[in-house]
């Protein structure tokens, strides 16, 4: 598993010298405002003549005090709902709800198509918690993330949602529940609301030490590399990725040089998912040559 990555450190002591931090705070602040603008303007050109499609997010955490967002709005979610699934079992962890050791029986009933390895096991296996939030993150198993929302409960995981601001994202079905999809019932979220996700994660907000390291490792672990790992190849990417028919998204925390960046890309109703992945790579790259070291 990759080394564990450390939160950022908190100040130490000490009286600040508010002139130097003022001016150092301007300075931040011009740079940022110009990056911004800067990418406002590129985007459109990037994106080319979908991008009123596309949506994103950029966030050096290290060094902004702002995100960039551009044209963010709720979004099918596709598998970029796992994540929030995700944080609300270790939440469930740190409060002695749920167990990582505990294990979830497998049943015939459970088994649901698309990614993942699970619907190839045998009925009655009791899989561990650990393996089963594991696999629904790097293999983007749906099989496993159906047997999360029976153990944790929809509603449970939506008022979770609500409740850590995530005002754009909500749960409204299972995995691969095609009735429930031609009923109008869609998973949705923003490249906003993963953007907070993301910057939580790294900030160690409202999370113990011991959750932070495991939700990394899932992250880290993705299997899918077509798009961030594909453009950035000498980083480290904790992220989950997201496809369905007319769509492919990507979303996490980019580590080069231990510099933090908070990308998320986001589109939907795309016309070819290749010419889309080569976009979203050519972006990614534009905003990574920022701070570029």
């Amino acid at each position: 598993m990759p080394a564990a990555v450390a939160p950022p450190e908190q100040a130490e002591n000490g009286a600040p010298d508010e002139t130097a931090d003022a001016a150092q705070n301007a300075e931040k602040e011009h740079v940022q405002t110009a990056w911004h603008a800067q990418l406002e303007e590129k985007l459109p050109g990037l994106l080319g003549r979908e991008h009123e499609k596309y949506a994103v997010f950029a966030f050096y955490p290290n060094r902004d005090s702002q995100p960039f967002s551009y044209q963010s709005r709720p979004m099918r979610s596709a598998s970029m709902i796992k994540v929030f699934i995700l944080e609300k079992a270790m939440s469930d962890v740190e409060h002695q709800t749920l167990s990582l050791d505990e294990t979830l029986t497998l049943h015939g009933s459970d088994k649901v198509g698309g990614a993942g390895v699970f619907s190839g096991w045998p009925n009655g296996s009791a899989i561990p918690v650990r393996q089963v939030l594991t696999l629904m993150i790097t293999e983007s198993d749906n099989t496993a993330t159906n047997l999360m929302i029976d153990r944790l409960g929809m509603d449970a995981i939506n008022t979770y949602i609500g409740n850590h601001g995530y005002s754009d994202t909500r749960l409204a079905r299972k995995m691969m529940d095609t009735e429930a999809m031609q009923a109008g019932r869609e998973n949705m979220t923003s490249v906003n609301d993963l953007g907070r996700y993301f910057t939580r994660l790294w900030r160690q907000e409202d999370m113990s030490p011991a959750s932070r390291p495991f939700m990394l490792d899932c992250l880290f672990g993705q299997t899918d590399r077509e798009c961030f790992p594909a453009a950035f190849p000498e980083a480290r990417i904790a992220h989950k990725t997201g496809e369905l028919d007319g769509l492919y998204d990507d979303g996490g925390i980019i580590l080069r040089h231990d510099e933090p960046l908070i990308l998320c890309i986001m589109d939907d109703d795309i016309f070819s998912r290749y010419l889309t992945i080569r976009t979203m790579k050519e972006v990614a790259k534009t905003i990574g040559a920022v701070y570029a070291q």
